[in-house]
């Protein structure tokens, strides 16, 4: 039978007894009356559920109405509790529980559901977490982020239809109302998407194949030749239908300018500076891995590396 005992002893009992502790939410609805939310003291009530178990949205009782109604809070339990109570399925056949004793600062172990108490209904009302098994096929549940990038979902009612007229002939010869459904694919939620898979903590790593810009040039000198070089790079790329920034800013340091690259997530970097100046190279760097290299100064030899970016 269940006995009253302090919050010290229940430690004791849960770390040498297959108990399993419960937790009493109590929520008043609308009209005054109480119910209680019975789940395992490991799990968290879905309110969400416990709404549409109920019809209605409940509102967890506050420290006032605890004290009003002669209930003490935070050790309320199903015994002897007077209210409406719904339990968690997954507490259905469990026995040696302990709840709160509707006493402060007391709880009873070895409660029996069905003896001591009997909840009105056995519904679903914790919160989904990774591993949790599904009532149809056993399965476990795993638990991923994602982003919607876009939707498919039937239209409910049939007023478009109705105003049109759409209806189609069945094999019978009778006419029949179509099924009126619709789907989106958000632009600006696929970019979003993209971003979050291809980042790092200096910005975006733009694939190619959805990239605004495909080349950042990055100009760190002021000397004509190297202005001319940078300037008929970027012309000759945009003649090749691949679209590029030059960033001639001046007075902004070489830092700043690769900041800004990495921020903006060009696929490929192209950097027109010292080694130019003393080589007639040009240095290049891939986003996406960070991998650099020297290549010859030209159009042609920048298209090849950007054939070699993902």
């Amino acid at each position: 039978t269940p006995g009253a005992v302090t919050v010290a002893d229940v430690a004791a009992f849960l770390d040498t007894e297959p108990r399993r502790l419960v937790k009493s939410l109590i929520y008043r609805l609308a009209d005054g009356d109480l119910v209680a939310a019975l789940v395992p003291g490991d799990r968290e009530l879905n309110e969400v559920k416990l709404s549409r178990a109920l019809g209605a949205q409940p509102k967890l009782l506050t420290g006032e109405e605890f004290k009003s109604r002669g209930i003490a809070k935070g050790y309320s339990g199903p015994v002897g509790l007077g209210i409406r109570i719904l339990a968690d399925r997954s507490l259905e056949g469990a026995h040696n529980l302990i709840t709160g004793a509707n006493e402060a600062d007391h709880h009873l172990v070895g409660v029996e559901p069905g003896r001591d108490f009997t909840p009105d209904e056995w519904v679903d009302l914790v919160t989904a977490r990774a591993g949790d098994l599904c009532e149809r096929c056993g399965g476990k549940l795993v638990i991923e982020r994602g982003i919607e990038v876009g939707h498919i979902f039937q239209l409910v009612g049939a007023e478009y239809l109705d105003r049109l007229g759409a209806t189609f002939t069945d094999e019978d010869g009778t006419a029949k109302r179509f099924v009126m459904g619709c789907y989106g694919l958000g632009i600006s939620r696929a970019v979003a998407a993209v971003v979050e898979l291809y980042h790092d903590e200096r910005g975006i790593k733009w694939p190619k194949a959805v990239a605004p810009y495909l080349v950042g040039i990055v100009l760190l000198s002021d000397d004509p030749k190297a202005v001319a070089a940078a300037e008929e790079l970027e012309s000759g790329l945009e003649d090749e239908a691949i679209t590029c920034v030059l960033d001639d800013r001046a007075g902004v340091s070489a830092g700043a300018k690769f900041a800004d690259a990495d921020l903006i997530g060009y696929p490929l970097q192209v950097v027109v500076g010292k080694s130019f100046l003393t080589s007639g190279r040009l240095e290049v760097k891939v986003r996406a891995t960070g991998e650099k290299s020297e290549l010859d100064a030209g159009v042609d030899a920048v298209r090849d590396a950007l054939a070699g970016c993902p």
